[in-house]
């Protein structure tokens, strides 16, 4: 009889530990799954903002194609800041903050514009290839190099609307 209880005592620690096992692998898929519907956020809000960089280029290149196709702003990286249709120069980059009620972007994502003329992707030789960037980091960020270790590209081509073609 004395062995009997100490056997109970054994499967009590077997089971203790077994449920022990199973509750931290639940833990470990809850915290998986959360990580990834943050991710999964975070991707779809930098993909709006892009959306919403490229539709500001496409305005500013309709409305006036001679300054959007300035020397000045071809070749360089461009910072698009939240509810703004001026593109500043890349040191000029601020977070996209919370009052941009549109997306509702998070502190630190950032809208990077690249223009190039004369870019082979684009067919017409004279059209503007622009580029945004959207970057944004995340607890999954640990390069201390690059902050920003997300990015959400979108490209289109931009030609000029109000000139008539060669005939």
């Amino acid at each position: 009889m004395k062995n009997e209880k100490g056997q109970s005592l054994i499967e009590a620690m077997i089971a203790l530990g077994a449920a022990a096992l199973i509750v931290s692998a639940m833990v470990v898929a809850v915290v998986t799954a959360v990580n990834n519907a943050d991710y999964s956020k975070n991707e779809n809000l930098a993909t709006i903002s892009a959306q919403q960089g490229i539709e500001v280029l496409r305005e500013l290149s309709e409305s006036n194609w001679n300054s959007f196709s300035s020397a000045s702003k071809l070749g360089t990286s461009l910072c698009l800041n939240a509810n703004s249709t001026v593109l500043n120069a890349s040191s000029g980059c601020t977070h996209l903050s919370k009052t941009d009620t549109s997306v509702n972007v998070p502190p630190y994502f950032v809208r990077q514009v690249d223009l190039v003329k004369n870019d082979l992707s684009c067919p017409d030789p004279n059209s503007i290839h622009g580029t945004v960037n959207v970057y944004w980091a995340d607890g999954k960020c640990s390069n201390s190099n690059n902050y920003y270790c997300h990015v959400v590209t979108l490209d289109s081509c931009f030609t000029n609307i109000n000139s008539a073609p060669a005939l």
